[in-house]
């Protein structure tokens, strides 16, 4: 594996899963650039880096301010190269957050705020390179909150999105034709961080998935082997070789992608009302 043609943004790229991927991407061989607000995290990840310090820009801003973050595309641009892969990993979770008739609306919107119109910002900014250079990558860091049936938060809810706009947008990729631009979404599994270090002291016995295997994921998808799972969502504990193995069965039965199932007019379960 070499990802020595590749130029990655990593956002969130300071701490725990972010600065994962980041160092994983580094280690192969990419140039990366740390987007996030707190600059003395993202030098932390830079001297992570340690021999390869010099393949890491670090970029501080706000995901969500669509200025800001045009100027760190253009940065990159003029430092590495035109970004050939980002990474929506940055999120925010409120612990405790309460039910929605007793939330406080303008803190559950900051969240949205933060885990859905900050990827689309960084997703906008990026696009019109990747398009015109005819390659790119856009992973998406979702949870199963966002696949599985849970009560509503803003966290839940902005996950669900993360995972639906990996497939519309790649969706809306293909239909301009061969783009060479491919979509993907992840679920990192339960990873001990700062957000989640609450839970850790209330389930001592939860057993944690390594936020290194983030990285090897993401590692995995940037080299271009697994794009004919464009615009799915894929676990870090998915044997990508078997889901290619099993291709054709993956799309015959829309397998790794949210679907509302019914009966068809055969009896027979469905995806569609048709």
């Amino acid at each position: 594996m070499t990802l020595s043609d590749q130029v990655a943004i990593v956002t969130g790229g300071g701490r725990g899963i972010g600065r994962a991927i980041a160092l994983a991407l580094v280690r192969e061989g990419a140039r990366v650039a740390l987007l996030a607000r707190t600059r003395e995290e993202l030098e932390e990840t830079a001297a992570l880096a340690g021999e390869h310090r010099s393949r890491v820009l670090v970029t501080p801003a706000d995901i969500t301010d669509e200025q800001a973050v045009g100027r760190v595309v253009k940065q990159v641009d003029d430092h590495f190269g035109p970004v050939s892969l980002l990474v929506n990993n940055a999120a925010t979770y409120t612990i405790g957050e309460p039910p929605l008739w007793e939330a406080d609306l303008d803190d559950w919107w900051r969240t949205v705020e933060v885990n859905v119109r900050g990827p689309l910002v960084c997703s906008r900014a990026v696009l019109p390179t990747m398009l015109s250079e005819g390659r790119g990558r856009v992973i998406m860091v979702a949870s199963d909150l966002g696949a599985l049936p849970c009560p509503l938060t803003a966290y839940q809810f902005s996950k669900a999105a993360r995972i639906r706009i990996t497939e519309s947008l790649g969706l809306s990729l293909d239909a301009s034709g061969d783009t060479g631009v491919r979509t993907f979404s992840i679920n990192p599994g339960s990873v001990r961080t700062r957000m989640t270090e609450p839970f850790a002291a209330r389930f001592p016995d939860h057993d944690w998935t390594p936020a290194g295997e983030s990285g090897r994921l993401v590692a995995a998808l940037a080299t271009g082997r697994y794009d004919a799972l464009h615009g799915r969502y894929l676990s870090v504990h998915e044997d990508l070789e078997r889901l290619l193995g099993r291709i054709a069965e993956v799309r015959e039965q829309e397998l790794y992608v949210e679907r509302m199932r019914v009966f068809g007019p055969d009896g027979a379960v469905t995806s569609s009302w048709e």
